[in-house]
């Protein structure tokens, strides 16, 4: 018994056209070329034959979206191909963090916003040698120094008492001659009657960095410090042991603890001096605290040459600074969604052009499915791949989208980097029309014939009739509305037809229902229509 389908979208309507023959003489496999797609990031989506396979052109991939990155950049390859990276564990400011400057723009502003930059020219962005992120601040003697103005907020604002606190950068220096200024404050604090001078500096003596606090430190309200000195009055001088050494980077941390009065220099994460801020100049003794005198600049390169990176200062004492570039969590890369060009087609494998240096790691994850409108980052579920090897028969769909998370090695020294996603597929689409289509008119009727489409998967045949050309929303056969569902017959006659009136007829094909990706509904499919005829019914038709 013949009856309609609704289920088909592709090939009905007013605007279907004739199509041309794509069928053989020959039975073929439903799906017997293989394709695959290459995504890069920079570059446009390419699909092509798979090697050895010469029939399909090259030509632009649909995608959709763009790649997305959290935690990962892209950098510059060895060849100069755009790759994916772990982005540098750069310090961001929270409520601890007084002053923060990566220099990574030629603004050199504080991220805290809780200091302003003063006038002259400044330091200029280096974005050839940074040691984090993508810039680098550039002094060049006196004309180049940063001023800045503390805020209200700021540690260093007027009459400011405070506890613990952390100074800290990466210095590159060009020459590292002695009496350069990497950092300087000057300012007075008024003590009862008297004032007395304040300065913090950090310079180059005899081929080493060295820390300098005068007066920055003070006894607690209405305690004196020293027979016949002013109360508050302190020197401290901390000395790095190593040698600075030109044109290589090296992190620079000074640190308070409020608690026992340990003041601590240490270079590259190793301690190099520290000294006890008390009354006793020893643990144990009364801790003296930073107080701040009047308003003053902070002025950073104050007479430096070279190369400075991520300064920060801490309202905490900061046990240990970040020396490497890389963090312990994992970078998401995700590929644009890439279409497969037809509902049902399957995934056979997906190879990925990276690199993993030592105990770095790239873990890979797919989805795919035959609509892709309603994805979000954690629906439909990843499936775990390892990249070239074959995937399941059920790795099927029009829709598919890698996701990649990439691990830095335990040191935190090295990354891995993704350049290239390759897609390997097998397209299915439609099974074409019949070649030929005959029809006969009849009384009433009209009777059709076609050739049969030698494909494996084929389901059956659709008839599509109607009374004007390429209009195939007819009514009236006994056998149903357009289209007719003539399943694998090659032939069918349409009754109920009226006699004299012109009708137009064509013939598409549809596959069997097959596996679809998880959670998907098998459904069969439509192509296209087969070149068009027309026959009137007649009552003097044999």
């Amino acid at each position: 018994m013949y009856g309609r389908m609704n289920l088909f979208g592709n090939g009905t309507g007013r605007t279907l056209a004739a199509c041309l023959t794509l069928a053989l003489l020959v039975a073929i496999p439903a799906r017997a070329i293989e394709e695959r797609i290459v995504v890069a990031p920079g570059q446009t989506p390419v699909r092509e034959a798979a090697p050895g396979v010469t029939v399909v052109a090259k030509d632009i991939a649909p995608t959709f979206g763009d790649w997305v990155a959290d935690g990962a950049t892209l950098r510059s390859g060895f060849r100069g191909e755009p790759e994916y990276v772990i982005s540098h564990d750069l310090y961001k400011p929270d409520t601890s963090t007084d002053l923060l400057l990566p220099f990574d723009d030629a603004s050199m502003g504080d991220q805290t916003g809780h200091w302003t930059r003063g006038e002259g020219v400044g330091p200029t962005l280096d974005s050839a040698t940074p040691r984090l992120g993508p810039g680098a601040a550039y002094f060049n003697g006196p004309g180049t120094a940063l001023l800045l103005e503390p805020g209200r907020s700021a540690l260093f604002a007027p009459r400011s008492r405070f506890r613990d606190f952390s100074i800290e950068f990466w210095l590159y220096p060009a020459d590292a001659e002695n009496g350069e200024v990497v950092l300087m404050w000057q300012s007075i604090r008024k003590v009862q009657a008297s004032t007395l001078p304040q300065q913090l500096s950090c310079l180059v003596s005899s081929g080493r960095l060295s820390w300098s606090f005068s007066n920055f430190f003070a006894p607690p309200e209405g305690v004196f410090h020293g027979a016949g000195l002013f109360p508050g009055t302190t020197d401290i001088t901390l000395t790095a042991k190593s040698p600075l050494i030109p044109r290589r980077w090296s992190q620079h941390l000074i640190h308070f603890d409020a608690d026992t009065g340990l003041l601590e220099y240490l270079v590259d994460g190793v301690p190099e001096a520290m000294t006890y801020v008390t009354s006793t100049g020893h643990e144990g003794g009364t801790v003296f605290t930073p107080a701040i005198g009047g308003a003053s600049p902070l002025v950073i390169g104050a007479d430096y040459s070279g190369l400075m990176d991520e300064f920060r200062i801490e309202r905490s004492f900061v046990s240990a600074p970040t020396l490497h570039p890389y963090g312990r969590d994992p970078a998401l890369v995700l590929t644009p969604v890439v279409d497969l060009g037809y509902t049902h087609s399957r995934l056979i494998s997906i190879d990925v052009q990276a690199k993993s240096p030592g105990t770095t790691g790239i873990d890979l994850s797919y989805r795919i499915a035959d609509e892709a409108a309603a994805w979000r980052l954690d629906r439909p579920a990843w499936i775990p791949l390892r990249a070239g090897e074959a995937l399941p028969d059920t790795a099927r769909g029009r829709f598919v989208q890698l996701r990649a998370d990439l691990y830095a090695d335990g040191t935190g020294k090295l990354t891995p980097a993704l350049s290239s996603v390759t897609f390997n597929f097998e397209p299915d689409p439609p099974p074409p029309p019949p070649s030929r289509l005959l029809a006969i008119p009849h009384d009433g009727s009209i009777e059709l014939r076609w050739t049969r489409v030698p494909v494996a998967d084929l389901g059956g045949y659709l008839v599509y009739y109607g009374d004007g050309p390429g209009d195939y929303l007819g009514k009236g056969a006994l056998e149903g509305d357009s289209p007719v569902d003539a399943g694998p017959n090659l032939s069918i006659t349409l009754t109920g037809l009226t006699n004299g009136r012109l009708y137009f007829f064509a013939i598409a094909s549809y596959d069997t229902p097959g596996l679809r990706a998880a959670g998907g509904t098998p459904t069969a499919r439509a192509g296209s229509v087969c070149a068009e005829i027309a026959a009137r019914p007649s009552r003097t038709a044999p």
